[in-house]
């Protein structure tokens, strides 16, 4: 079952690490998720990067750096 982004948000919050499908999230929403990874002990994975931009990307690491995994 595919979990909303305000889902992965709480889980992220509670100290969850969740692995995502970035095809499927806008950039601005695995931002948001970046930025509550960087402020936790989680990391952020993200299967499909390739879906995205290299300067997406590139800003969404920018935001967590050492948390988020690209998968591409």
């Amino acid at each position: 079952m595919l979990k909303t982004t305000s889902d992965l948000k709480d889980i992220i919050r509670l100290g969850g690490g969740v692995n995502v499908d970035a095809s499927l999230r806008t950039t601005n929403d695995l931002k948001d998720l970046a930025r509550l990874a960087a402020n936790t002990s989680t990391t952020l994975t993200l299967r499909n990067a390739d879906s995205k931009t290299t300067n997406d990307l590139k800003g969404i690491a920018r935001l967590a750096p050492g948390k988020v995994i690209f998968e591409v």
